[in-house]
């Protein structure tokens, strides 16, 4: 099987007979990019402080520092000292942040600044692993530079990039296995899909595809059965091994993150697709008064043409975003609380946006000499130019909430842990609702009551109070435990607000600490 698929001429501007651009060039390009926008972002200053440059606008990315800290430290994936847990969704953007907890420990500077690097250096293989993509379906050289672009300058993955979050490491590896199976380089592609899912689980959805193309082609090719079992070797060392841990840890075989969130039921799925079509492709600028659309729909007609690789690329966005809106409850579009859920998808979405570009361009240019080429070439022109006239106000709104959200976790989560650090009694545990910077900062053991990092609470009745009933200080946000407020046996003593939150349109401006105050 010829996975590259159509033998044709490359679409749009690729026809000419130019030397391919080398992946040095594109790379200086795409990093020139993702710096500047890194910069934009970084020293935003909406709030009036710097918390954009030294902060992290989600509680979860200190929840990744704190397991890279541990693997830095040889302790394995320990949330604890000395207690192993399965509260990281993304094992290897753990493992790619250790050498910054390693560097801030080493140095006694803080881990933000070498996390955000390491974050727009995942930024720029997700460029070029969409330029890559592009080239070995045969999009043209234009194609190859306007998608990684595109990806670099979009709001959303631009946010993502200096988030902390494993959103570009996921879709970066999502395009390079497409792009590695398109160029038939079989094996660098087995590699690709067998770390995918290990930095976001729903990757499975692109990575069993590409190993039963691979397994196809080499079946018929008359490969030895022995070279097709070791093409799978990949991912069952990676993925199995890290389901393996989670079984060994918790008794459970996927992270204890999916069993604390995941919630399926029709409801819940037909409300996730309404917000998505109806609200979060909208708003991002590239489908701006419904134009986006329309590329979008000829690109994945282009993609689809191009053999099998070019099918996984125009479907796999669309069975992304559908597993995504079957997995849990999604309130709102706007936040990136729950944009990073969708993001991993766009990068694609591009690729297919800008397939359709470079077609429609070369459908205005061929038919220059018709009697209606005017026509033709306003409508190329305003299917073309008419996301990119929000794009400007998108990233400014993007970069504002992002310093925003960093504000808002510096003020509430990070003061708390900084308190508590403080306050507490030494070796005192500390129950808390948020379980990112109240471990980083503090030296105390922490209870995580949600269970995302203490799988003892998962799944089992009466556990949570059972946990409390050997704790004397919570810290949560009052909605979150409203028992407490009302209880005589506990005292709020300690208090921090943000006046204005963004994380989310939640009751969650204000963060307390509780002490027990009568006997259990």
């Amino acid at each position: 099987m010829n996975c590259h698929g159509s033998s044709r001429a490359p679409v749009g501007l690729a026809a000419s007979g130019t030397e391919p651009m080398s992946l040095v060039k594109l790379a200086l390009i795409f990093l020139a990019a993702h710096v500047a926008t890194a910069i934009y972002f970084l020293f935003d200053r909406a709030p009036g402080t710097a918390a954009a440059l030294y902060g992290l606008p989600l509680d979860d990315a200190w929840i990744h520092m704190v397991y890279a800290r541990s693997l830095a430290a040889l302790q394995g994936f320990a949330y604890n000292p000395g207690q192993l847990e399965t509260g990281s969704t993304s094992p290897l953007w753990a493992i790619l942040l250790a050498p910054a907890a390693f560097l801030a420990r080493a140095f006694g500077i803080s881990v933000v600044v070498p996390a955000k690097v390491i974050g727009i250096g995942t930024g720029l293989a997700a460029s070029l692993g969409g330029a890559r993509a592009a080239r070995a379906l045969g999009l043209g050289q234009a194609a190859q530079v306007v998608v990684g672009l595109a990806i670099a300058f979009d709001p959303g993955l631009a946010f993502a990039q200096v988030s902390g979050m494993e959103v570009m490491l996921a879709a970066a590896l999502a395009l390079w296995t497409v792009a590695e199976l398109a160029a038939e380089r079989i094996w660098s592609a087995a590699i690709a899909a067998a770390l995918a899912p290990l930095a976001r689980p729903e990757m499975m959805l692109i990575a069993l595809p590409v190993l039963a193309a691979i397994e196809w082609r080499m079946h018929r090719q008359r490969a030895r059965p022995a070279m097709r079992l070791l093409v799978l070797v990949p991912l069952l060392v990676g993925v199995g091994g890290w389901m393996l841990y989670c079984q060994l840890v918790t008794g459970y075989p996927l992270p204890g993150t999916f069993y604390a969130k995941f919630k399926s039921q029709p409801e819940i799925f037909s409300h996730n697709v309404v917000l998505i079509v109806g609200q979060v492709l909208p708003a991002w600028p590239w489908f701006a008064r419904g134009l986006g659309f329309g590329l979008w729909g000829v690109g994945g007609f282009v993609l689809w043409r191009r053999g099998l690789p070019g099918v996984l690329a125009a479907t796999f966005p669309v069975a992304y975003l559908l597993a995504a809106a079957s997995s849990q409850y999604i309130s709102q579009a706007w936040p990136f609380y729950w944009q990073r859920y969708w993001l991993p998808a766009l990068p694609f979405i591009l690729l297919s946006v800008t397939a359709g570009a470079a077609h429609l361009v070369s459908w205005a240019w061929q038919k220059r000499r018709a009697s209606w080429a005017p026509a033709r070439a306003m409508v190329a022109a305003l299917l073309i130019l008419g996301p990119l006239v929000a794009l400007p106000s998108a990233v400014g709104r993007s970069a504002n909430l992002y310093a925003w959200n960093c504000q808002n976790i510096d003020e509430l989560n990070v003061a708390m842990a900084k308190w508590l650090r403080d306050h507490a009694a030494p070796g005192e545990t500390i129950a808390v609702t948020d379980a990112g910077a109240a471990r980083y900062f503090g030296e105390h053991p922490v209870l995580d009551l949600m269970g995302l990092n203490n799988h003892r609470l998962l799944h089992r009745d009466g556990a949570t109070a059972a946990a409390l009933a050997n704790i004397n200080l919570v810290a949560s946000f009052p909605a979150l435990v409203p028992h407490l407020r009302t209880s005589s046996a506990w005292q709020p003593i300690h208090r921090v607000t943000t006046s204005h939150l963004t994380i989310c349109d939640c009751p969650q401006s204000e963060l307390v600490a509780y002490r027990r105050v009568e006997p259990r």
